[in-house]
């Protein structure tokens, strides 16, 4: 098969987004038992997972639960700094690029217990060296939040907030078992957030939701314009990761994108088309340093919590929780430590690196070349999206998608995968019809 018949052949496929591998039995062959090595990688971020929510929004792909007792929440809290402790005592030695904390909802848990993971978070990165642009951030929702938590965050340093709005159309979100925050309630909080010393919030918006269309869009775009958050991120809804119906075309999507994309552009904030993020700084990727070092570099981070996930230079772990239909099950006393470990060729970790820059819409040549992608392999691929449109070159060796090759952006950063609905392959050696 061509790179020209392959990327035909994805084009409409809605499982070829910013997910892989796309099946977990795709990974089997390198499972082994334990826990992911970190020797290599001194420069990694933190991630904490609180799977916990006042409500299970349909759309949401990750592990969660209804919020549980005060007691239960501490129980998962005291899990997670034991596992902390134990990898830091394994590792001693080690510079901070990011930390993320997010769910799930953290900010759903009993304000005593939002102040003892503030305390756990201080506990974890004391004594510890950070990167220059180190940027620590967490997730919450309007709903679930109070004065004493913004106080906390704040206090420990973490001046990024993530709340999530998803759409501002009540028909929309109910579509999702989603409930809504009055505009005055959300203007009210983020007044308090910034008197509080956040400086800054972003605010998550998903496209392809059921009942979304032009007006809807529309109304998120002014709602965004009245709030004027310091960032905003557009996340597309994975269907295949939730397992329903694809609602929209690839075509609908891009237009949904579009829409959002020149309507922020056209309210001052920056970004590049084909980017998720944008921000009311030119400077600022509109992420955390979490994030940024994910999806830019393919750095190694460590997750810590129920379900999380952990990536370095040896491969990629899921932590106890990953795939449960009923993740209370799995609530433990002892921690939660990586059940899921796969030992990865260096062709599979160059194939995830290229599915989380998807979300920027660009990537490194040179991480790929640091991955073990050939030269050859890499200018075959490069040769036929440049030829077709579908990339061009930045001035550095960064390559990014064109407004052309985002409408199946999918399928275009899947050349770059080494496996084939299943069927294992070197990166890029494709058949030649």
């Amino acid at each position: 098969m061509t790179i020209a018949e392959l990327f035909q052949l994805r084009k409409n496929d809605p499982r070829w987004n910013t997910s892989y591998p796309l099946d977990p039995s795709d990974w089997e062959d390198y499972r082994v038992p334990g826990s992911l090595p970190f020797e290599h990688d001194s420069r990694l971020s933190f991630y904490i997972h609180i799977p916990f929510c006042k409500q299970l929004c349909s759309f949401c792909e990750y592990t969660r639960m209804i919020c549980p007792d005060e007691s239960v929440q501490r129980e998962y809290l005291f899990a997670i700094a034991h596992d902390i402790k134990h990898f830091r005592e394994k590792y001693p030695d080690i510079t901070l690029l990011g930390f993320d904390i997010g769910g799930g909802t953290p900010t759903a848990l009993s304000e005593k217990n939002f102040a003892l993971l503030m305390q756990i978070y201080q506990t974890a990165i004391s004594g510890l060296k950070m990167a220059d642009n180190y940027e620590p951030s967490l997730e919450g929702t309007f709903n679930t939040l109070s004065e004493q938590k913004l106080d906390d965050m704040a206090k420990m340093g973490i001046h990024r907030l993530s709340l999530g709005v998803q759409s501002s159309c009540n028909a929309v979100l109910s579509q999702h078992q989603r409930g809504n925050s009055s505009e005055a309630m959300m203007s009210s909080w983020l007044k308090k957030a910034w008197n509080k010393g956040v400086k800054k919030v972003n605010l998550d918006f998903m496209y392809g939701l059921k009942g979304q269309n032009e007006s809807t869009i529309q109304q998120d775009l002014e709602l965004i314009g009245r709030l004027q958050p310091q960032q905003v991120t557009l996340y597309e809804l994975r269907t295949n990761m939730i397992s329903a119906e694809e609602t929209f075309t690839k075509e609908e999507l891009y237009a949904q994108y579009v829409h959002y994309f020149d309507g922020l552009l056209a309210m001052g904030y920056k970004s590049r088309f084909g980017q998720n993020t944008f921000s009311v700084d030119a400077a600022d990727e509109g992420v955390s340093s979490y994030l940024r070092e994910r999806m830019l570099n393919g750095a190694a981070y460590k997750g810590f919590g129920m379900a999380a996930q952990s990536m370095s230079s040896s491969g990629i772990a899921y932590n106890v929780g990953k795939l449960e239909s009923v993740p209370q099950k799995e609530l433990r006393l002892e921690g939660y430590p990586e059940l899921f470990t796969y030992l990865l060729p260096s062709n599979e970790l160059a194939s995830k690196y290229m599915a989380i820059s998807a979300y920027n819409g660009s990537f490194s040549i040179n991480r790929l070349k640091d991955l073990g992608v050939s030269d050859n392999s890499l200018n075959e691929i490069l040769d036929f999206c440049m030829g077709k449109g579908l990339l061009y070159k930045g001035d550095s060796d960064r390559v990014f998608v064109s407004r052309k090759g985002f409408v199946h952006y999918g399928a275009l950063f899947s050349l770059f995968y080494p496996t084939q609905f299943g069927q294992k392959a070197s990166l890029i050696a494709l058949e030649r019809g």
